[in-house]
């Protein structure tokens, strides 16, 4: 299929739109979140895409220096990955399993976006020899989820706390 594009950087550009279109309806999913449970599906659904194109992510910063067009998109999907976070704790604080204030809000949606965005880069390094192999992706992608939504650990009420230690333990083994 590649020889279709006589370049790398407009394979690069394709791959990346049908990431993009998948990834922004994947987003709209966070309006939706109104508990953990929601929210663990949320964030595993994101991480499986992500690793559908690790690729991108893989050395993310070099592929950004080096193509402007995906320079300029990435911010766009910064903005939208940080509106969703804004949905999931908004859901979450609406049902009551969580309280956090506007303050708080804008911090942990934004480390949230962080832990998305470069959660292959920190296995990889973790891990170099095996991270990127397909049969370290489940427990590599849970652990991104899990560590996401840890974030929100001190905000939430007693029962989801729990909740969120349960389905990492079923999940991870923790």
């Amino acid at each position: 299929m590649p020889y279709h594009y006589p370049a790398k950087d407009e394979l690069i550009n394709a791959l990346f739109g049908r990431y993009e279109a998948t990834l922004n309806e994947i987003l709209r999913a966070a309006d939706s979140v109104e508990n953990v449970e929601d929210a663990w599906l949320f964030f595993h659904m994101l991480f499986e895409l992500i690793w559908a194109y690790r690729f991108l992510y893989r050395d993310l910063n070099d592929l950004l220096s080096k193509n402007r067009r995906l320079e300029t998109h990435f911010q766009f999907v910064l903005k939208n990955e940080a509106r969703a976070m804004h949905a999931v704790l908004d859901g979450l604080a609406r049902s009551g399993s969580m309280r956090i204030t506007s303050a708080e809000a804008a911090p942990t949606a934004t480390s949230m976006v962080v832990v998305v965005t470069y959660w292959l880069s920190y296995e990889y390094v973790r891990e170099p020899r095996r991270a990127l192999e397909p049969e370290s992706a489940a427990t590599a992608m849970g652990r991104g989820a899990y560590h996401a939504l840890a974030l929100l650990l001190p905000h939430l009420d007693e029962a989801s706390r729990a909740h969120l230690h349960s389905l990492a333990a079923a999940y991870l083994g923790n």
